[in-house]
């Protein structure tokens, strides 16, 4: 009995010290540095609820995106027309979230309020990217957050996605 007792003990022991590795490896890291303007190219590929208005395939190229970092707070304001085109779906022209790593995790809850019938929404937009070196790809996911009554129809499902892929002058290293 003793014997089993020990054995268990280191078991748990281990079993320890590899959960206390992999947590030292797991982020708590500087966060990458994802700063910068970079220029993208945005192709539409999935427009399931029309609030991107262009066709699957359409692809909009010299789109300006200023990325700002404190730490792990990451924001991203879109400019120019882009910036305008975003601001009125969505409310605002700025994506706020984190970055882990050199992934990008940010979002536009939004605040322009619509309405179909019973049905009232407002337009929602979702960026995951990741940064190495100075290149940025990922994808922006538009959605509506809605009351949910049956009038909203599709719109408590669908998607509009855009890739997007870009780059920011080179950075320097110190």
């Amino acid at each position: 009995m003793e014997y089993t007792f020990k054995r268990r003990e280191l078991v748990m022991r281990r079993t320890a010290f590899i959960l206390a590795l992999l947590a030292g490896t797991c982020g708590g890291g500087t966060p990458t540095n994802v700063a910068g303007t970079y220029t993208l190219a945005l192709t539409i590929q999935q427009n399931q609820c029309g609030i991107l208005a262009n066709d699957v395939g359409t692809s909009s190229t010299g789109v300006t995106v200023v990325v700002t970092q404190d730490g792990s707070n990451v924001t991203a304001k879109v400019q120019g027309v882009a910036g305008l085109a975003l601001a009125l779906a969505t409310g605002s022209d700025t994506f706020a979230g984190k970055v882990s790593g050199d992934s990008l995790d940010l979002s536009i809850d939004g605040s322009v309020a619509g309405s179909s019938d019973t049905c009232a929404f407002t337009r929602n937009a979702h960026l995951v990217g990741t940064v190495a070196g100075d290149l940025l790809t990922g994808s922006v996911t538009y959605t509506y957050a809605t009351n949910k009554t049956p009038d909203c129809g599709t719109r408590d499902t669908c998607e509009d996605i855009q890739l997007l892929t870009g780059a920011r002058p080179p950075t320097v290293s110190r």
